[in-house]
């Protein structure tokens, strides 16, 4: 294996609630490009964006921790993860951009990676089904 240092460096935000199977092919399609950092939502920013989680941000980590393809887990304590990509070669969606994070993106010359989106599974999916 290479040394970690000379892999390019993808940047994955995620809020990793109720880890479920795209989270786990989301974090495998970007180890192929490169070493694995893993943007995870805090607690705030994760209700604020898509309602209460359900796994506490400490849990969500360890899970994530537990991933060999992980290699650096970092709080993200804003939706917007244009100021975590200092040092960053790539950063990864599987659902999209949105036009003001394209811009800054582009500024910080850091290339995006459109990892492909599972339709097998969704946390906002799986929290319907539990609320029904």
């Amino acid at each position: 294996m290479k040394n970690a240092n000379s892999l390019p460096k993808i940047y994955l935000p995620m809020s990793a609630d109720l880890f479920h199977i795209g989270h786990l092919r989301a974090i495998r399609q970007c180890a192929k490009k490169g070493e694995v950092i893993v943007g995870l939502l805090s607690d705030r920013v994760l209700k604020n964006y898509k309602g209460d989680c359900i796994i506490p941000f400490s849990q969500r980590k360890e899970i994530l921790e537990a991933i060999p393809e992980v290699s650096k887990i970092i709080k993200q304590n804003e939706l917007n993860p244009i100021k975590y990509l200092k040092g960053i070669d790539y950063i990864a969606s599987g659902d999209g951009w949105e036009e003001d994070e394209l811009k800054a993106i582009k500024k910080m010359k850091v290339k995006l990676l459109d990892i492909e989106y599972c339709q097998l599974q969704s946390t906002t999916e799986i929290k319907a089904k539990i609320y029904r």
